[in-house]
């Protein structure tokens, strides 16, 4: 558990989040994403490796031309 970098009171802990990327005529949601939650403002943190990845299968389906799309993460 690391102290909340936004609201100094409250501390982090293992869950999930939903994450919503948009780009021009392109939506993606991603479910079930790892993340560090903050007990107190709900602030969420992923990891640098989930950051990457999510980018990265983002990029491809922008580049595949896909309108919208909702999926459970996989690491």
């Amino acid at each position: 558990m690391k102290k909340c970098a936004i609201c100094r009171n409250g501390y982090t802990s293992e869950g999930y989040t939903a994450i919503l990327l948009e780009k021009e005529h392109t939506t993606l949601v991603y479910k079930q994403v790892p993340a560090d939650i903050c007990d107190n403002c709900g602030e969420e943190y992923i990891s640098e490796e989930t950051n990457i990845t999510l980018l990265n299968h983002a990029r491809e389906e922008y580049e595949r031309g896909v309108v919208i799309e909702m999926v459970n993460f996989a690491a």
